[in-house]
């Protein structure tokens, strides 16, 4: 079945963080923008990750994870099998080659066969230099999947680092269709857009869809496709040039992209199939809000058979009148509180969203990007977003200042219309700024055409009120203002991204 109001974070870093922790960013800090090469921190080591809630909570026996990390690395204590995964493979960074598998100068491709793999444990795996990265993270997927099938057909085997008994999460990041426009030709030769570029970015997001394909295939050959919730989803919508590069990648018909609160910066495709699942429900259609932090709780509840509430306000005592800001109260490890709610009853069964209210974005305590030793990719206008009902609050410039095609609907071709495509008239949009009040109804207006803030002055005024005791919660970003660690630098560990605190 498909979401169509699933939100994400504007960016890499902060949509990870909220996956993995099932709380805002605004909780831990990471609100701010993108974890940066030489940062002397990562996402804070008292936060409880999803593999660790699963592994404690269900019956989940064993977590490995490939890909994307974009968390931290200065210590390996923020690195995956530090963080509850049994393995990792993948690289730490947020961008980079998808050949050469170079970021921030160093290579970075790497091993971590066992859990807490830190130095003398964790192979670089400089042989793979070459490879393209989809087809590397496909294989491995697969290699664990059916890994986990032989030892759970074979009640003699010994335990070993990769088994624990019980059931299997995986986590599987691509490195696809991040920046930059890397794919084998032919992939894209099957595409004749007019921008090579889109070209391009169809080519790399048809080679992803091959490896989904060929690791629900090794699922189904392991027998355990019948009984395996799958989730494909994104971290942020597609960039434009104005933040991310022009890779081709189109958003319509919602505005804006990545780095923006706009619609098409926020707005995740995703789909779930598999177990649980109800036949009634597959090939539907769900419009009820979802947010990147209810997969915690919605895939723990899954695998508990706990459907979670299904009154539409989010705060779980069934009467339907809840203000719905955190939804259900929640915990996971010593007693830390979750914002995501439980959605495996909107998803398995059709009930309606167990949530009115989602937090967007927030960071009151900004810094802007042409600071001293600013790494992040915040504008210097900071700007917030609440969903509430069918209603979206922006507050202040949702897109860069400096790039006013963000503030747009961008396109490059079919299937945008003409009035869309504003690639040469980007100037002519208007001009937002830090005061900017702006209210939409994106269940009837996804493209946020009809601004109605000025006829609904009460509506405004309730979300603003949400939106403050929000703000009231939240802690300081600054450690992403730190300056690079240059004892980080990867020719200080020949050439190779490594942790060094």
């Amino acid at each position: 079945m498909t979401l169509t109001s699933s939100y994400c974070q504007r960016a890499c870093t902060p949509s990870r963080a909220s996956v993995l922790t099932g709380r805002y960013n605004i909780r831990y800090g990471l609100q701010s923008g993108v974890l940066k090469p030489l940062k002397p921190y990562g996402l804070g080591l008292g936060e409880v990750l999803m593999p660790e809630v699963l592994k404690g909570d269900t019956g989940i026996g064993e977590a490995h994870m490939v890909g994307k990390w974009h968390l931290g690395y200065a210590e390996y204590e923020y690195t995956p099998t530090f963080r509850g995964f049994d393995s990792y493979y993948g690289y730490l960074t947020g961008s980079e080659d998808y050949y050469t598998h170079i970021d921030g100068g160093g290579y970075d491709l790497r091993y971590q066969k066992e859990p807490r793999c830190g130095r003398g444990c964790e192979e670089i795996r400089t042989g793979e230099n070459g490879t393209y990265s989809t087809h590397l993270f496909t294989e491995r997927a697969e290699d664990i999947i059916r890994r986990f099938a032989e030892k759970a057909g074979d009640s003699n085997s010994d335990s070993n680092s990769e088994s624990s008994g019980g059931g299997l999460f995986l986590y599987l990041a691509y490195q696809a269709v991040h920046a930059p426009a890397q794919v084998p030709p032919s992939y894209s030769s099957n595409f004749s857009f007019p921008s090579p570029s889109r070209n391009a970015f169809a080519g790399m997001l048809s080679c992803a869809d091959e490896g989904i394909g060929n690791v629900t295939r090794a699922l189904g050959d392991a027998g355990m496709l019948g009984d395996t919730l799958v989730v494909v989803t994104s971290d942020n919508g597609a960039p434009t040039p104005a933040c991310g590069g022009a890779q081709g990648g189109q958003n319509y018909p919602l505005r804006g992209g990545k780095c923006t609160a706009w619609e098409g910066g926020l707005r995740a495709a995703t789909i779930v199939a598999g177990a649980g699942i109800g036949e009634g429900r597959r090939g539907t259609v769900h419009e009820g809000i979802f947010h990147n932090t209810d997969w915690l709780p919605t895939i723990r509840g899954a695998v508990n058979g706990e459907v979670g509430d299904g009154d539409g306000d989010g705060d779980g005592d069934g009467d339907g009148d809840g203000d719905g800001r955190r939804g259900r109260r929640e915990f996971v490890g010593d007693g830390v509180e979750l914002d995501g709610v439980n959605q495996w009853g909107m998803i398995s069964l059709g009930h309606p969203s167990a949530r009115e209210v989602a937090l967007l974005e927030a960071d009151p305590h900004s810094y802007p990007s042409d600071g001293p030793d600013w790494g992040g990719d915040q504008h210097s206008t900071p700007y917030y977003a609440l969903r509430k009902g069918d209603y979206k609050l922006i507050l202040g410039d949702p897109g860069q200042s400096d790039a006013p095609i963000s503030n747009a609907w961008y396109c490059t071709g079919p299937p945008c219309p003409g009035d869309h495509n504003n690639t040469e008239n980007a100037t002519s949009v208007p001009a937002f700024t830090a005061d900017s009040v702006q209210l939409f109804d994106v269940r009837n207006d996804p493209s946020e055409t009809d601004d109605l803030a000025g006829e609904n002055g009460d509506i405004v005024s309730d979300m603003r009120e949400i939106l403050e005791g929000f703000l009231e919660e939240a802690v300081s970003s600054e450690q992403q203002g730190l300056p690079d660690d240059q004892r980080g630098n990867p020719d200080n560990f020949d050439g190779i991204i490594m942790p060094w605190l």
